[in-house]
């Protein structure tokens, strides 16, 4: 803890003596755009992917039956895959599967996780709850993948 406090204290004052310059290298050639609250509809382009999450949740999920934590966390799972997509066309570089996500800006990295296996072929009634929320998600993300990574991609003429 002694370390951790001599750290703070050098970087408090590091950025205390360093203020102004600081805020001029962090706002160099920013250029801030803003949503009101409340107004989604003004940023098309922003929300589109918000839009066909929705339409495919409410395919997938509108019938169902979930207690607020089933939800909760079927909503969660949505957020990721969000977060995970792509903002850019895919290289076609079969070298280069780097892409920038919003997860990126998020925590700094990309969102991973564990591999479930595909319950798309099982029947609904046959699954325990924590089956039912992932098949809920494969579904979702099967459906909304297709149309998103069809639209990013460049077409040539």
């Amino acid at each position: 803890m002694i370390g951790a406090n001599r750290e703070m204290k050098a970087l408090y004052k590091l950025v205390r003596d360093r203020e102004e310059s600081l805020f001029e290298f962090f706002a160099e050639d920013i250029e801030w755009s803003f949503i009101l609250p409340r107004s989604p509809n003004w940023e098309d382009l922003w929300e589109a992917n918000i839009k066909s999450l929705k339409y495919y949740f409410k395919r997938v999920a509108g019938n169902s039956k979930f207690s607020y934590e089933e939800l909760l966390t079927l909503i969660t799972q949505i957020e990721a895959i969000s977060n995970s997509r792509p903002l850019t066309p895919i290289s076609s570089d079969v070298d280069d599967l780097k892409v920038l996500t919003p997860a990126h800006f998020l925590i700094g990295r990309p969102i991973t996780a564990i591999v479930e296996p595909s319950l798309m072929q099982c029947e609904s009634n046959r699954l325990n709850v924590w089956q039912r929320i992932t098949k809920s998600v494969q579904t979702i993300w099967k459906r909304w993948s297709l149309s998103y990574v069809n639209s990013l991609q460049q077409r040539k003429k």
